[in-house]
């Protein structure tokens, strides 16, 4: 590695028949290629960040975690039923978090960063404070345990999956049910939720809408259903927009929706992800990548300064953990998906959660990534 930090090419000679080339970037990446191998030219990251949440010591290791808006603090959970609240620059321990009867499968700051949700396995949602780990409401109708939640707005309501297969909205004042979207006979494994209103929020967005609903406007709820179904839901409406079935009904696993592009990414149980296109209903298959038969455990869309294309980081079950771009064409099909970067630190163990957040080095190209797994510790990209 060149000492001074700049862009140095090494060879790396390790076998006669293959010819690999690592360019230096910087402490954390190379740029590594083999035109022998075949592999295209493309980042290696190692983290950049680490947070040992040392309270974890439990069989599966985080199940979820999340980071807040700003950056300053992480929650995390496992499979006791505990989380537990650091904070991201020290590591220091801030708070437990102690209430579930079974595995933490979600928890999410609110905006604010001083409010947590999670869900479990016990089939409740709980919402608690990240300062003091008071709990000051507990949200019970899910007959199945909780898979994922969202938060909408500032918070006032919030949605939860489930593997009963419906989709709840939440009034977090009353600790009621809003409205429940019936999606499936089995589990709904994710959501997105996304708003597609560029116009700033203001103090009207928050009037109660009627029936304590609020800043339900412009926003599009996507589900990935164990029944092989992407589905799109108008939020404020309750329509749905869109459904993508996959081929045999292979289970959806993780989704995201890309709005600005009109793509819906659906990754599946067998490791295909599959691109689609809301703009093209009668041949809405864009396009499919695939790398062994993991199944996809995360999708989360990355803004990449380098790349004017819609990049998604992707994680699967075996530990790997990629961006691609995607390519696309005057036509409406892609052209070609490219692997920009991939993020290693996972060896083979399952990649349980992904979050992007604001990066907080400078001049970076890209959102922070960040990624757990089996083990206690979250890496950040």
């Amino acid at each position: 590695m060149a000492p001074d930090g700049s862009a140095a090419l090494v060879e790396l000679n390790t076998v006669e028949s293959q010819d690999i080339s690592a360019e230096y970037i910087d402490a954390h990446r190379l740029r590594l290629s083999s035109n022998k191998l075949g592999i295209a030219p493309a980042i290696h990251a190692a983290a950049q960040k680490t947070v040992t949440c040392s309270q974890v010591v439990r069989k599966t290791g985080i199940r979820s975690f999340d980071i807040s808006p700003y950056g300053g603090l992480l929650v995390a959970g496992g499979d006791d039923g505990v989380m537990d609240v650091y904070e991201i620059n020290s590591a220091v321990h801030r708070v437990k978090l102690e209430g579930h009867f079974g595995d933490i499968t979600s928890c999410q700051f609110f905006p604010s960063g001083q409010v947590i949700i999670s869900g479990g396995t016990d089939m409740r949602l709980k919402i608690w404070s990240a300062s003091d780990g008071t709990n000051p409401a507990t949200l019970v109708g899910h007959t199945a345990a909780i898979t994922d939640t969202a938060i909408v707005g500032k918070g006032k309501n919030v949605l939860s999956c489930s593997k009963d297969g419906t989709v709840r909205m939440w009034h977090c004042g009353t600790a009621s049910v809003v409205y429940k979207f019936m999606l499936s006979q089995i589990s709904v494994n994710q959501i997105d939720l996304v708003s597609v209103n560029d116009s700033t929020e203001s103090a009207e967005d928050e009037s109660d809408l009627g029936n304590n609903e609020f800043e339900t406007q412009g926003k599009v709820l996507a589900a990935a259903c164990e029944d092989g179904r992407a589905v799109l839901i108008d939020l404020d409406t309750k329509e749905t927009i869109a459904e993508f079935t996959t081929d045999d009904n292979r289970p959806v696993r993780a989704v995201a929706y890309d709005a600005v592009n009109g793509i819906v990414y659906s990754g599946l149980s067998d490791g295909t992800v599959l691109v689609w296109s809301c703009n093209s209903p009668d041949d809405p298959l864009l396009h499919s990548f695939k790398r062994n038969d993991s199944p996809v455990s995360a999708i989360r869309l990355v803004t990449y300064k380098a790349y004017d294309t819609p990049c998604v980081c992707v994680g699967t079950e075996d530990g790997q953990l990629f961006v691609v771009s995607l390519s696309r064409s005057f036509k409406k099909n892609v052209d070609k998906v490219e692997v920009i970067e991939e993020l290693v630190g996972f060896d083979v163990d399952p990649v349980s959660q992904v979050r992007v957040a604001l990066s907080s080095t400078a001049g970076t190209s890209r959102q922070s990534i960040w990624a757990a797994g089996r083990s206690n510790t979250v890496l950040g990209f």
